[in-house]
């Protein structure tokens, strides 16, 4: 490793009761070639041995903020404050920087001049097999609030600049867990943009205790009460207004159909037709009407 010198990114990871997963995480926050950069681990209240893991890296550039339960938005906004890099990346603990993530970012950010919001693409790894995420159809360049009320692409990969006098932070109630990202970028691109370069450079580990995957009734609640937040936080015209509806009822209706929850399903998805493009309603109506067993059969008889 080479000397210690002051940090242009700060990595801020919250984690709880990730002790089987950190440790890779960690590993490839390490291993990057642009090597200008602090590790904020912010443990979240773990019940594990995620301290023990943690402590195993004998790093300077890492540094282990233990704390009470309060959630994600909460954590991110502990390790925010205490972050010294000119740049705020935020990683879950269970995902993995490419070895070179850092350093692609580090040259868009000089080439544009310190933008205040930045990204790369990401895709997903499920039980080792590696598959593209919803960045994978965007073109490279800028995307404000017109995107972003389509649904958040980006999840937490997200590149913040630091002493940016108009940044908003994660809102820190809980009952918005895992919508808390969907919400910053709303806020935040009200009045900025964020720029996303075309490489995927972070891989995102989508196990089935991922946050969202491990609960689908929740999310659905909590997806409920965040449009009723970003209702009032957010200034969005009439268009904008109908496309968040439509989508956040759209993501309603699939995570109560994944819970089996059809009746509850089809009418998230009546609230959703309204708002979405014909063809997208008309697949989302049938699928929530026939139900995971029926979709499963016909799966099977195409195979």
């Amino acid at each position: 490793m080479s000397e210690f010198v002051s940090p242009f990114f700060s990595i801020v990871i919250p984690t709880y009761n990730r002790a089987t997963f950190i440790g890779a995480t960690l590993d490839s926050v390490l291993a990057q070639t642009y090597e200008a950069l602090e590790i904020l681990v912010v443990d979240d209240g773990s019940q594990d041995n995620t301290a023990e893991v943690v402590a195993q890296y004998a790093d300077p550039r890492l540094c282990y903020y233990p704390k009470e339960n309060a959630e994600r938005g909460v954590a991110r906004n502990y390790g925010f404050v205490r972050a010294k890099g000119q740049y705020v990346l935020f990683l879950d603990s269970d995902d993995l920087f490419h070895a070179g993530h850092l350093a692609t970012l580090h040259r868009k950010i000089e080439e544009l001049e310190h933008p205040n919001f930045i990204a790369t693409k990401y895709d997903f790894d499920r039980n080792g097999i590696r598959a593209p995420s919803d960045t994978a159809a965007l073109a490279e360049g800028w995307y404000g609030l017109d995107t972003f009320v389509r649904g958040n692409a980006l999840a937490c990969n997200i590149c913040v600049r630091r002493l940016n006098p108009g940044l908003h932070l994660f809102e820190e109630d809980r009952r918005y867990a895992a919508v808390e990202d969907w919400m910053f970028i709303l806020e935040n691109m009200q009045h900025d943009r964020v720029y996303l370069i075309d490489a995927v450079t972070l891989t995102m580990n989508d196990h089935d205790a991922r946050s969202m995957r491990s609960d689908n009734a929740a999310l659905v609640r909590r997806l409920q009460l965040a449009l009723e937040w970003m209702r009032r936080r957010v200034v969005l015209t009439p268009p904008q207004r109908r496309t968040l509806t439509g989508r956040v009822y759209y993501l309603c209706a699939i995570h109560a159909y994944a819970a089996g929850h059809r009746a509850e399903s089809l009418r998230y998805a009546s609230h959703a037709v309204p708002h979405l493009p014909p063809r997208q309603a008309a697949v989302l109506l049938v699928r929530c009407a026939v139900g995971p067993a029926a979709v499963g059969w016909l799966k099977m008889q195409r195979a």
